[in-house]
């Protein structure tokens, strides 16, 4: 919570004006993905209130799987040993909790 105001004030104190240069041409984008967080963070916590906790937790960690393929797909990222590794076990921590919640 003290994170939010703490970084644009380290941020002026370490750039100043040429902050407000520099923020200028990603201002929208960076709004953009700052409402659509807030609104994901929002949506998880409505269904987590209204339905199974299992089936939501496994859910919302697809959400690590779909951002490993879009940094290899999308940025061009490497898709390697480590960044497989990760993803079989998440896939398998979905698994898990499918099974013991049937």
């Amino acid at each position: 919570m003290l994170q939010g105001p703490a970084l644009p004030l380290i941020a002026w104190a370490r750039r100043g004006r040429a902050l407000t240069a520099r923020l200028r041409p990603v201002c929208g984008r960076g709004l953009t993905g700052g409402v659509l967080s807030l609104l994901a963070y929002g949506l998880v916590v409505w269904a987590q209130a209204r339905g199974n906790l299992a089936t939501i937790a496994a859910l919302r960690e697809t959400s690590i799987v779909i951002a490993a393929l879009i940094g290899t797909l999308v940025f061009r990222e490497r898709f390697g040993h480590l960044r497989l590794a990760a993803s079989a076990t998440v896939l398998a921590g979905i698994a898990v909790l499918e099974l013991a919640h049937p």
